[in-house]
């Protein structure tokens, strides 16, 4: 399991800390390996990140990025979350979720925002759900380091929203829910899930505790990180990935997660088919646990340059930043990547007004403003696709 892994990784990189950096030949060697389908050594990578913090180094890695296309480069996959819970037994610092509270959408409920998601033109969806203890039920006795879930509760959502996509002519259902057992991924992928996400928020194990309960079960770092694995194993053939960017210091992260990424290839195959991007946003951004780690918008475009060059799986920029910013990243970089624009973070909110509290702050975005406006610079905006369109934009290696 990867989190075996992870404190002779974490060692590794410190001890790489005073390394001497590379000069700019030294990375477009590297850059030129990654971007040829190669997988860096963890030396390599660990190198390579460090060097960034020449401003010459991360201005070619940039320039790498803007010269080199991806598949689908002038695609843009939408994606919108459609949450079904926000009642939660963990309680994370940075999590708006964590004050208390929560709703939980009722079947019809849920069955409206599948409907109004579907006459918006949707035919993929992220289902999102906080740790909510009734959709995911402990299965006694209950450990922290062996947990297990009973999830009749949970898997009837997938199972509405995979007969609607089925009845409009299929789709693609990615999830973004707790870290669950072997057997409760293979109902849930019975159920319809294709593409299991979760958020690793940060991969260093100290501020990890420190920023979580350790009673709850998100409390177990390593029970998060081994659930790709555990995903799987139980069939299901996507998986996505990324760290909140803000947590702790960006360039560990990233090698990090890079070495998560060819971890997966090495066992699977298929490292993550989606990378995602987000940033941490909201009240904790002021947060003394993390302000020395924030990261600003020169450093956030450095690592969506990073991420396109390093990773085979399609990037996801979504509405934790604004409209601005994403199409700014699109027309410099390209596209092949998700985006998303239509996005309530609470549960509710398509067919009706949502007044239940949101996990964290989106910008508002006119889907039909902003989809004719990446139109106009010259990209297909996708709301139709699915499992194939996903592995079309991913790039080859090897």
């Amino acid at each position: 399991m990867f989190s075996q892994q992870l404190p002779r990784i974490l060692e590794e990189i410190e001890s790489h800390g005073e390394a001497q950096l590379l000069s700019p030949p030294g990375i477009e060697e590297l850059l030129h390996k990654a971007t040829e389908g190669e997988d860096l050594s963890r030396k390599e990578i660990i190198l390579l990140v460090h060097s960034l913090s020449r401003p010459e180094n991360a201005e070619i890695v940039k320039a790498t990025a803007r010269d080199c296309p991806r598949p689908g480069d002038r695609q843009i996959l939408l994606l919108p979350p459609l949450y079904f819970s926000s009642i939660c037994e963990n309680t994370c610092a940075y999590c708006d979720f964590s004050l208390g509270g929560g709703t939980r959408l009722s079947l019809s409920g849920f069955q409206r925002e599948v409907e109004a998601l579907l006459s918006m033109g949707y035919r993929s969806i992220e289902l999102v759900s906080s740790q909510d203890p009734e959709l995911y039920a402990h299965s006694e006795p209950f450990e922290l380091a062996d947990q297990r879930f009973r999830l009749d509760g949970a898997a009837r959502y997938f199972e509405i929203l995979k007969n609607a996509l089925v009845s409009n002519g299929g789709g693609m259902i990615t999830s973004n829910i707790p870290p669950v057992d072997t057997d409760s991924f293979k109902k849930l992928h019975t159920a319809g899930l294709d593409c299991y996400l979760v958020w690793l928020e940060t991969f260093d194990p100290a501020q990890y505790r420190r920023l979580h309960s350790v009673s709850g079960p998100k409390g177990n770092q390593a029970y998060r990180l081994d659930s790709f694995e555990r995903a799987r194993d139980a069939g299901i053939e996507h998986v996505a990935g990324g760290f909140l960017k803000g947590l702790a210091p960006w360039h560990q992260e990233e090698v990090v997660l890079y070495l998560f990424d060819r971890y997966l290839k090495q066992r699977f195959g298929r490292g993550f088919s989606i990378i995602g991007t987000p940033r941490v946003k909201g009240r904790f951004v002021r947060s003394g646990a993390i302000r020395q780690h924030t990261m600003g918008d020169e450093e956030y475009e450095l690592n969506i340059a990073l991420d396109r060059l390093l990773f085979d799986g399609i990037p996801w920029l979504q509405t934790r930043e604004s409209f601005e910013m994403n199409r700014h990243l699109i027309n410099t970089f390209g596209g092949g990547v998700i985006l998303t624009l239509t996005s309530s973070t609470a549960p509710g909110g398509y067919a009706v007004p949502v007044e239940a509290s949101a996990q964290f702050p989106v910008f508002k975005q006119d889907l039909k403003d902003t989809s004719r406006a990446l139109e106009s610079d010259g990209f297909e905006v996708r709301f139709d696709w699915n499992a194939s369109d996903l592995e079309a934009c991913h790039r080859t290696s090897g």
